[in-house]
């Protein structure tokens, strides 16, 4: 299942349940609705160098949890397809270990 939309925000990771979570916080082209896109572990990280306003694409799926005495829909990313997210530490920037290769400036 794919979604897209626009990056509105972008939350800081917490550990939760022994894993790393960050929560992207998009407005979905398909339902012009404001959606929080749940990000785990490696992607948790790498979500992190999206910007505000870019549009994206992800792969989705979506869990059940519960809350309470409630069921809700928790949609959690499984893969960045745009963009795609690849990240590289060959740059020239003093003091930055990651970029995005896609905003590489080149030697």
């Amino acid at each position: 299942m794919q979604i897209s939309g626009t990056v509105l925000k972008i939350f800081l990771e917490t550990e939760k349940d022994g894993f790393t979570e960050r929560i992207i916080r998009i407005n979905s082209f398909e339902k012009d609705q404001e959606l929080d896109i749940y990000c785990y572990n490696k992607l948790a990280f790498r979500a992190g160098f999206l910007n505000i306003g870019e549009p994206v694409t992800f792969e989705i799926v979506l869990r059940g949890i519960s809350v309470g005495k409630k069921q809700e829909t928790q949609i959690v990313l499984v893969k960045p397809i745009k963009p795609n997210l690849i990240l590289t530490k060959d740059h020239p920037i003093v003091g930055v270990e990651w970029i995005r290769k896609d905003s590489r400036i080149p030697k």
